[in-house]
């Protein structure tokens, strides 16, 4: 009996001993996730405000100030739209 209770402490404290090193990892893991999930805001606020800076760049209002005032462009007096020319099989080339 006394081998038996023996085993049956030695296995207990063992099983613990396991389920304190399981702990451990899922923290650490539960951590490195933590920090990824931060990283991931971070790029997303990035791409935001990038995404934000091209929009801003892209307006037409910008362009048409930055062709008159930066480059020195003048508009047009009148505008003369050309048709497009059609190829020899009926499309537009």
């Amino acid at each position: 009996m006394p081998v038996l209770g023996w085993a049956a402490a030695i296995t207990v404290v063992i099983a613990l001993f396991a389920l304190a090193l399981l702990h451990a990892v899922i923290v650490d893991r539960q951590t490195t996730l933590d920090n990824l999930n931060q990283q991931i805001e971070d790029v997303q606020a990035i791409n935001d405000r990038l995404r934000l800076n091209v929009a801003r760049a892209e307006a037409p209002e910008r362009i048409v100030a930055v062709a008159l005032y930066r480059l020195g462009m003048v508009e047009p007096d009148r505008r003369i739209y050309l048709p497009p020319l059609e190829s020899d099989e009926g499309g537009t080339r």
